[in-house]
């Protein structure tokens, strides 16, 4: 049996949130069982971080088709479970190196400064990394799970498209672009039939994780996602956050079922 369904449901904020931040969502084999999602936000209201997202998203695609670029005879894919893992950290990597660079060439070292975010399924097995805040969270047989942890008395204040104090470089964040290294907090999981990715740009708290456990109850209810309309997506984040329209972008992900996958017709 095999995962090889997966559907993808996109949430946008505003005309103000399409001004600091960007995201894309492929397929980089054109197969079934594959989905690479990411999501980049200025790390602060400036000219320079507004570069960076955009090219954090730019350099993150490269690095993800430069691992594809080989399908499945690529050994980082062939190393078993954790494959899917190394090739969402190379990505991560390549993001941060081009940023960096172009920074430095610009004399702008450290204030090209982006949030980025990643998921990555490939053959049943979901990695997902991130670069300064955002969440991501599992729902399966009606328990929600998160992937990070929010940054301790952080969540409240967090939002996108909010300034960052001048101090934001000391502060328990690292964002891509800021330094040469960057430090990839990194998650995988084995998927099962019918399990549901949530990813948001921002952190969330304990009322909207509720908030997030009551909605996807509510859309399970409904008949998601084989019964799904085209506003899922909004319709969830209306129903976790007071202001969904200064979110950057959402992500309602679901896999499965279980079923037999005949990839070659019969002569």
């Amino acid at each position: 049996m095999a995962l090889t369904r997966v559907d993808c449901h996109l949430f946008r904020g505003d005309k103000a949130a399409h001004d600091v931040s960007s995201y894309v969502a492929l397929n980089p084999e054109m197969e079934p069982s594959r989905m690479v999602f990411a999501g980049s936000s200025a790390a602060r209201e400036s000219l320079g971080s507004q570069v960076a997202f955009k090219l954090a998203i730019d350099y993150f695609v490269k690095g993800i088709e430069s691992s594809y670029a080989t399908g499945l005879e690529n050994p980082n894919l062939k190393k078993g479970e954790e494959g899917v893992v190394k090739v969402l950290e190379d990505a991560f990597r390549s993001a941060n190196a081009s940023v960096y660079s172009f920074g430095h060439k610009l004399s702008a070292g450290g204030r090209m400064a982006a949030a980025l975010l990643g998921v990555a399924i490939h053959d049943g097995r979901l990695a997902t990394g991130r670069v300064g805040f955002g969440s991501v969270y599992l729902f399966r047989k009606n328990q929600l799970y998160p992937f990070f942890d929010a940054p301790e008395g952080e969540t409240e204040k967090i939002g996108d498209a909010r300034e960052f104090p001048d101090d934001f470089a000391t502060r328990k964040y690292s964002f891509i672009g800021s330094n040469a290294l960057v430090d990839v907090e990194m998650a995988s999981v084995e998927l099962q039939g019918e399990d549901i990715i949530c990813a948001f740009s921002r952190p969330l708290t304990s009322l909207n994780e509720t908030l997030l456990f009551e909605s996807l109850e509510g859309l399970l209810a409904d008949g998601f996602p084989l019964v799904a309309s085209e506003d899922a997506a909004a319709r969830l984040c209306h129903d976790v956050f007071t202001e969904p329209e200064t979110l950057s972008y959402a992500l309602v992900a679901t896999v499965g079922p279980d079923v037999i996958y005949c990839a070659r017709p019969a002569a």
